[in-house]
C-alpha cells in the first residue's frame, strides 16, 4: 500500500490515517473519509471499471444488504483489486469487506430517501468530491446505499454533476466501494 502524502514513512509504520489522506490500491486511489476507532474509511476516488445494476430484477425490495450489488462486492473477482491491503482490511458489522456509501454520508439528510442515521463526510461538503468517473467513460453516476421512499425500485444515486438523485434498481451505475482499514 502506497500512501500518498508527506509523512508517508510514519503512516506505513503505525497506520495512522487523517481525512484527506490518499492510498495507492492497483490503479486506483482511495481518500480516506473518516477515522474511528474500528478504522479508517476509504473511498474510492474512481469508479470500478464495470458498471453494475443494484438488482437484476428491478426491486429495492430487502434493501442494499438484499442487493446483487452486495453480492458482487463481495466475490473474488472484485476483492482482488484490494489484495494489495486485503489483509489490514477490517469487515463491516455484517461481515463485508467493502460497501457502498449511504446518501447522507455524501449530502447529509436527504429526505427522499430511507435515511441511515449516518453523518455526512467532511470532504463531501464540497460537491467536487462527490463526482468521479469510469475508465473509458466522460462522466459518470453511482450508486448509493440508500432506498428511494417513494417507489418499489428506486435507489439513490450521486449524479455525474455531484447531486442528490436516483434511479431503477436493474439500471447499471458506476460503484465507488468503501473500506475500512485497521489502525496501527
Amino acid at each position: 500500500m502506497k500512501v500518498l502524502r508527506q509523512q508517508e514513512v510514519s503512516i506505513q509504520t503505525t497506520g495512522e490515517f487523517k481525512v484527506g489522506d490518499q492510498i495507492q490500491i492497483g490503479k486506483y486511489t482511495a481518500t480516506c473519509q473518516k477515522v474511528t476507532r474500528k478504522g479508517a474509511l476509504f473511498l474510492l476516488d474512481q469508479y470500478l471499471d464495470e458498471a453494475y445494476k443494484m438488482n437484476y430484477e428491478n426491486t429495492n425490495e430487502g434493501g442494499y444488504e438484499a442487493s446483487d450489488l452486495r453480492k458482487e462486492l463481495q466475490k473474488n473477482s472484485v476483492l482482488e483489486i484490494f489484495d494489495p491491503v486485503r489483509e489490514k482490511m477490517v469487515p463491516f458489522k455484517n461481515g463485508d469487506l467493502l460497501r457502498i456509501p449511504y446518501a447522507e454520508e455524501f449530502f447529509g439528510d436527504v429526505d427522499s430517501y430511507e435515511p441511515s442515521g449516518k453523518k455526512q463526510w467532511p470532504l463531501m461538503e464540497d460537491r467536487k468530491n462527490r463526482i468521479a468517473i469510469r475508465e473509458g467513460e466522460a462522466y459518470e453516476w453511482g450508486w448509493l446505499q440508500n432506498k428511494l421512499k417513494s417507489s418499489g425500485a428506486g435507489f439513490a444515486f450521486v449524479s455525474s454533476y455531484g447531486y442528490a438523485n436516483s434511479d431503477g434498481a436493474s439500471n447499471s451505475c458506476g460503484v465507488r466501494p468503501v473500506l475500512r482499514l485497521r489502525l496501527g
